[in-house]
């Protein structure tokens, strides 16, 4: 028995040394992180010696220069949108809308299917394109890519009830973000784009539940006759990479998230690289308030400072409208920016757009 008792209180030692010992390590790693992005803001895992890190990320930029920027070839040949139905869907503003011609052919476009009247997945699917809308938006430009999502209730689910669930959800037309639609049409033409996307279920008792309909993103890049589906309970990140992998217009864009990743780097690490991606974290930056960005009113909100054409840095960031410059809240990036004066000539003479600008060889490539 005393023998017994010896066992057990050994294992309990051992589990509350391992439990003290998981517990102040969680702390630490946490604490390590915190401090590590307060103050290189480049690297989003432990902190890591301040040279070593910039070695790496010198690395990480060379590597991501040898990945072309040249734009891909479009595919030339039967495309799978081919088989596409062009029947009309009408839209949230009561905007008819051919499902081949308008939608898809020529373009760049992610699908989900919903109802207004949805209380399991559809919320939660309405919600990633949305963030999607703006990730991507900073990435390929507000022309290059649109958003769809099509009712699955299509008898109820009139151009009314899908503008008051758009305003609801924040899903209106914007100056700045890529379009989204919200469409009904016939049941029949409804049922021939869900098939055309592959969004029903292999087994017709369930297919014919519409509660029971897959929470999925299909997304489509008609020019690279490439399509891809991922489940919308995804994170933002993968679904924006995945988005990035079919339709980017070069292999530096379609790789260059996932090369910053797998180094240790914040999507943000590439952005001073010419033609890699902005990052999805970086959308809100990237399509309101980016260094060329310009007000409602067309005039410019700041200058963009960027290298000069003999290769002297002018700025790593931008200057507020009316102001002589300010920045830069990168310590491992910035200088201060140049005048606004100074601005046409630093746009004329440079190398790369500014971070976190929108990456304008991707979205030449794709226009």
């Amino acid at each position: 028995m005393s023998f017994l008792r010896l066992e057990l209180a050994l294992i309990s030692c051992v589990l509350a040394v391992g439990i003290y010992i998981g517990t102040t390590g969680s702390a630490i790693n946490r604490s390590d992180v915190a401090e590590n992005n307060e103050q290189k803001q480049l690297t989003q895992w432990l902190d890591r010696d301040e040279q070593v890190v910039q070695k790496q990320y010198e690395h990480l930029k060379e590597r991501a220069a040898e990945l072309s920027d040249g734009r891909l070839e479009e595919f030339k040949g039967q495309r799978v949108s081919d088989r596409f139905p062009d029947v009309v869907l009408t839209n949230h503003y009561g905007e008819d809308l051919r499902f081949r011609s308008d939608l898809v052919r020529d373009k760049t476009t992610c699908f989900a299917m919903f109802y207004t009247r949805c209380e399991g997945t559809c919320p939660g699917t309405i919600s990633k394109m949305l963030k999607i809308r703006d990730s991507l938006t900073s990435q390929f430009g507000r022309d290059n890519i649109q958003f769809v999502c099509i009712t699955l209730d299509p008898e109820n689910d009139g151009p009314e009830e899908l503008l008051e669930y758009a305003t609801s959800v924040g899903g209106l037309k914007s100056e700045t973000l890529a379009d989204i639609h919200f469409c009904t049409g016939s049941k029949e033409d409804v049922e021939l784009v869900r098939h055309s996307l592959g969004m029903y279920d292999l087994d017709p008792i369930v297919d014919a539940d519409r509660t029971q309909h897959a929470a999925m993103i299909v997304m489509g890049a008609d020019r690279f006759d490439r399509w891809a589906s991922s489940p919308s309970g995804l994170p933002v990140q993968e679904l924006h990479e995945t988005c990035l992998r079919i339709a980017g217009a070069s292999e530096r864009q379609r790789f260059g998230l996932r090369l910053a990743l797998d180094s240790g780097f914040t999507p943000a690490a590439l952005a001073d690289v010419a033609g890699a991606p902005a990052g999805y974290d970086n959308a809100q930056i990237a399509v309101s308030d980016s260094c060329c960005s310009k007000s409602a009113d067309g005039s410019a909100k700041g200058s963009c400072c960027n290298k000069a054409a003999d290769g002297s840095k002018k700025g790593a960031c931008c200057s507020s409208s009316g102001k002589d410059g300010s920045c830069c809240s990168q310590k491992t990036k910035g200088t201060c920016c140049q005048k606004p004066e100074a601005a046409d000539e630093a746009q004329t003479g440079a190398e790369k757009p500014s971070a976190p600008a929108v990456a304008d060889p991707a979205i030449s490539a794709l226009r």
